[in-house]
């Protein structure tokens, strides 16, 4: 890939700041909307740490999303991408999930004719965004970016072959996803889209027991499969159902890991700290990364995401 080549991704990716910027990718923001005003998802580190540690339920409880529009994503492509590369790779969120997928198409193709008339005009080289919906959220999504660059980045190989090869990996990804509020998640049901397979009807009975549901994603569908006692209880199933997994094979090397929280609140938790120690004894790499503001505001703050690859079916 070309220096004249970018990845980029919606902001609800959940990398590490540190490999967006060793790996030169370009983060397109997402609007969040609360009782306050509005601000700019960009998953920059400062704000990111800023909006956890002064986050209310006040502000942000009945908050909403929305990806930029086409306007906003025009002026995004002229003014930052278009001087800097002739191809942008975009990877978004799951399209039944957001409409980030919807509005950069619609912006690539408004703006079209105007891509070939610099070329004729200014002699410069043919500018192109392609597309590709990771079918997935939050760690999902990094899983497929994280793998994207190491094709390209380590094997070596052409944008379209390592596209092809994450296409091929991308039904093998599992996402996972512990809310830690679960009032939060019923107040917020009629704003959420697409996950309408979930039932919240019991939170009450739920809350009583300190019961807290573990959600798969997979294939675009979201499902809740278990349940733990408290949110460490939930963690702890969860890890001990990922390390049957990684004992029978990952067609991934790395569990992307997501926290909705300021990370010295989690990553020193034994249970965790023992599951990223079995991950390092399977030659399994971790990355952990603060959940995007995106995804605290619709699935509610101190919640944890996770994903993984196989091609084998689950134990």
């Amino acid at each position: 890939m070309t220096a004249r080549t970018c990845i980029a991704v919606d902001s609800t990716c959940d990398l590490p700041a540190k490999f967006i910027q060793q790996h030169n990718i370009e983060v397109l923001p997402i609007y969040i909307n609360h009782a306050k005003g509005q601000e700019l998802d960009y998953r920059d580190p400062q704000t990111m740490l800023n909006f956890y540690k002064n986050h209310s339920r006040d502000v942000y409880g009945l908050a909403q999303s929305d990806p930029l529009s086409v306007n906003d994503m025009t002026d995004i492509l002229k003014q930052r991408l278009l001087p800097k590369y002739d191809l942008v790779q975009v990877v978004t969120i799951n399209s039944k999930k957001s409409d980030v997928f919807k509005r950069v198409s619609e912006a690539a193709l408004v703006n079209e004719p105007k891509f070939r008339e610099l070329e004729r005009n200014e002699g410069r080289a043919p500018f192109r965004i392609r597309l590709y919906d990771s079918m997935s959220m939050f760690t999902g999504h990094a899983l497929l970016v994280y793998e994207l660059v190491k094709r390209i980045q380590v094997d070596k190989l052409p944008l379209n072959k390592s596209i092809r090869e994450i296409d091929n990996m991308r039904d093998q990804v599992y996402g996972y996803l512990i809310p830690n509020d679960l009032s939060y998640m019923r107040e917020r049901r009629h704003l959420r889209k697409g996950d309408n397979n979930i039932s919240w009807v019991n939170f009450k009975l739920a809350s009583a027991l300190n019961l807290r549901p573990i959600v798969q994603l997979h294939r675009g569908n979201t499902d809740k499969i278990d349940t733990g006692k408290g949110f460490l209880g939930a963690l702890e199933k969860l890890l001990v159902h990922v390390k049957k997994q990684i004992q029978q094979g990952l067609t991934s090397d790395v569990i992307a890991m997501s926290y909705g929280g300021l990370l010295e609140e989690i990553k020193d938790e034994p249970v965790l700290v023992e599951f990223r120690e079995f991950c390092k004894q399977s030659n399994i790499k971790t990355m952990l990364s603060m959940m995007s503001m995106t995804g605290a505001v619709n699935v509610g703050p101190k919640s944890f995401a996770l994903s993984f690859a196989t091609d084998k079916d689950l134990v």
